[in-house]
């Protein structure tokens, strides 16, 4: 808690802190987040809320999918799956990270061990 309350008194400095309201199937799910103080940029969505809006909307269309899918289930169960189904494509995007950052370092000593060898 006490690391939250630091977050958001660096966030004041150069944000404003404001809440916006995230409709998971509906509940209503209020988040804090920063907006610039910059009059210019202050009518645009801040990136945390972007994020925020875009996970908001990719639920629900799961929720809405699985829930024509699975219609004679509870909704735990949906929910479950719906949970499921984001921790599988989650886990699958820091394995292609991984996968990524692994094939610089390959490419990388590669390079190296060329330059090594024309120097002989």
């Amino acid at each position: 808690m006490h690391c939250a309350t630091r977050r958001i008194e660096r966030m004041k400095q150069d944000n404003e802190i404001f809440q916006i309201n995230v409709n998971l199937n509906g509940f209503l799910l209020p988040l804090h987040v920063s907006r610039s103080t910059d009059p210019a940029k202050r009518l645009l969505e801040s990136p945390e809320e972007l994020t925020y809006r875009k996970a908001e909307k990719l639920f629900n269309s799961l929720m809405e999918k699985r829930s024509k899918t699975y219609n004679q289930r509870p909704m735990e169960q949906i929910v479950k799956l719906v949970a499921f189904e984001l921790a599988v494509a989650l886990t699958k995007g820091e394995t292609s990270e991984d996968e990524s950052i692994m094939a610089q370092r390959i490419q990388s000593l590669d390079d190296e061990l060329k330059e090594l060898l024309s120097q002989e």
